[in-house]
């Protein structure tokens, strides 16, 4: 083989892996409650319908608009939240814990959401 050909493979190799690569930035970047840009309408719908099923204590049905919303984009932070949120008031602080460290898992530090994380996190601690 050739040093043309081989220098021709790698470049190839390099460009294939580099489109197989997941996207340093993160689209989820506004604050909690704001439209995100990229995100789809069902989700921002269902997560507004979880915020108002908690708001009336709905705490199940909450949890199952949530559910739905993380199927459409699992990766979503803001769905998390909210679903850490719908456990935390609903009393279950180890589910609570669990799914605030998903949530840390999808934003970036410099989001706001991670404050929103933190404080919400603290909460669970210690009920």
């Amino acid at each position: 083989m050739s040093l043309t050909q081989k220098i021709f493979l790698m470049a190839l190799a390099l460009m294939l892996t580099a489109c197989t690569m997941e996207p340093v930035s993160n689209r989820y970047q506004l604050p909690a409650g704001q439209s995100q840009p990229g995100q789809s309408g069902a989700v921002a719908e269902l997560q507004r319908s979880a915020k108002q099923a908690l708001s009336r204590q709905a705490y199940q049905q909450a949890v199952d608009y949530l559910q739905r919303a993380i199927k459409i984009e699992p990766r979503n932070p803001l769905s998390w939240h909210y679903l850490a949120e719908t456990y935390w008031r609903s009393g279950d602080p180890r589910r609570c814990l669990e799914m605030v460290e998903r949530s840390f898992s999808y934003s970036s530090s410099a989001d706001k959401l991670e404050d929103a994380n933190q404080k919400l996190k603290a909460r669970c601690e210690s009920i």
